[in-house]
């Protein structure tokens, strides 16, 4: 029976960034990654094919986090960033059929078509809208119907969501998806003065703001695709992570932490981190605790299917000049939007040539991770030629599913989120980390890892 100081459960990027920190600050420590897959990774994933880079999951990161950006020059990729160039402030939304340009500011917003001139008017009454219903964990639509009115919320906000989340604005929690936002409300009483505050408080420390959503930053890459930075961990620390060890079973006895593997295998702990998925998390746990299994397990995930076409440049009739667009749930089309990769990083499809990345299902439409895949590239080749007009077949196909793509923070989250840490100080000694608690996001990742690994190193 082996015996680790520190056992990491997960090689996505939350696993591999802590194991980073604990090689980076401890020599003293023993420790063990163990991933169930024969890679490593999770949905973070690039295939080259024919010239083109295929992402299979997120694409990036906001350059917005130190952490990222100082993980990155400690693993030697640095000089290996790539920013999107500047077509990424470009973004649509689709409307009527017809792609609609975002508002970048208020001018822009004034000139817009994305919202009637009735939509434009109730949203300048923001200031005035009634405040929060007493002791509610409140749903970004109602929070957003409330405050600017049904139609921003039906074409600004619910694309915005299904983009980042795959979600439905109307089941996931205002508090524990946009922070901020809800911060912002609650201290100033209305986001319009909230903002005008920030922009203030920016003029006197000379530090950039962001909006309601959030801090601003930068789509960020690396040359290449989004899995370098994965390969660079395995390159570091391949001595410290096995593949292909599954673990079944998390007990505790005696202070020391038994984890029982797939074939039999048993290893001993002094501390565990669980860098899983929370449903695998909750899989493994209820020997250990019953509440803190039964607290993950009520983190919902929303199913994804990610398909990447590769076109000759001359088969869309309309102009590539942007990031992509986003599709509102009143729209008829099934896509929930589509990325121009090959249009904001290089490289990414051969001269003369063009990728999309097109996202369908979510958790509004759980069933189309059903279809098959001719099904769903011919759904996707339908709503891209009704969008874009593109024509003929693509000359590269690869189709990405995840049945559970991206978790769902939804009503009441924060409760889940508190039982799940009352366990853990219970137990004591053990930790989670992973998109499925406190943000989504790479940077989330990296950060929460970072505030595991400082937890276990403290006196």
């Amino acid at each position: 029976m082996s015996r680790y100081d520190v056992v990491i459960v997960g090689g996505g990027i939350s696993g591999l960034a802590a194991l980073h920190y604990l090689r980076h600050r401890s020599l003293q420590l023993s420790v063990h990654l163990f991933e169930a897959d024969t890679r490593l990774g999770g949905t973070i994933g690039t295939d080259h094919v024919d010239g083109y880079s295929f992402d299979w999951g997120p694409n990036g990161f906001l350059d917005r986090e130190p952490l990222t950006l100082q993980l990155c020059e400690e693993i030697g990729l640095s000089d290996e960033l790539e920013r999107a160039n500047d077509n990424v402030s470009n973004r649509f939304i689709l409307r009527g059929g017809r792609l609609r340009a975002v508002p970048m500011s208020p001018p822009a917003f004034l000139m817009s078509d994305i919202l009637s001139w009735p939509g434009k008017l109730r949203l300048l009454w923001e200031p005035f809208a009634p405040g929060p219903p007493n002791g509610t964990d409140e749903s970004i639509y109602n929070f957003v119907r409330r405050r600017i009115g049904r139609e921003a919320a039906d074409y600004l906000v619910q694309p915005m969501v299904s983009g980042i989340y795959g979600g439905m604005a109307d089941r996931l929690s205002l508090k524990s998806c946009f922070k901020i936002m809800h911060e912002m409300e609650s201290e100033h009483g209305s986001l319009f003065k909230a903002m005008i505050a920030k922009k203030r408080e920016a003029k006197h420390s000379g530090k950039p703001t962001g909006g309601p959503a959030g801090p601003s930053g930068w789509l960020t890459s690396f040359n290449g695709g989004l899995y370098k930075i994965i390969e660079r961990f395995h390159e570091l620390y391949a001595e410290d992570i096995s593949l292909e060890h599954r673990v079944e079973e998390i007990s505790k006895s005696g202070g020391e932490y038994r984890l029982k593997f797939s074939g039999g295998v048993v290893i001993n702990a002094g501390k565990v981190i669980l860098a899983l998925p929370s449903n695998h998390a909750a899989a493994i746990t209820p020997g250990l605790s019953s509440k803190l299994a039964g607290a993950l397990g009520q983190i919902d995930y929303a199913p994804i299917a990610v398909v990447c076409l590769g076109y000759d440049a001359r088969a869309v009739r309309s102009p590539l000049d942007g990031f992509g667009f986003l599709v509102p749930a009143k729209e008829p089309q099934r896509i929930l939007g589509s990325i121009w990769t090959s249009s904001i990083f290089h490289d990414r499809a051969p001269s003369g040539k063009v990728q999309f990345r097109t996202m369908i299902g979510g958790d509004g439409d759980k069933e189309s991770l059903e279809l098959s895949d001719d099904e769903l590239l011919e759904l996707t080749k339908r709503d891209l030629d009704q969008i874009l007009g593109v024509a003929g077949e693509p000359e590269v196909t690869r189709i990405y599913r995840w049945q559970y793509g991206i978790p769902q923070f939804k009503i009441g989250h924060c409760e889940r989120l508190a039982a799940i840490e009352s366990e853990l100080d219970r137990l004591g000694g053990i930790y989670v980390t992973g998109n499925a608690y406190y943000g989504i996001g790479l940077n989330d990742c990296v950060k929460q890892s970072h505030q595991v690994v400082s937890q276990i190193l403290q006196p």
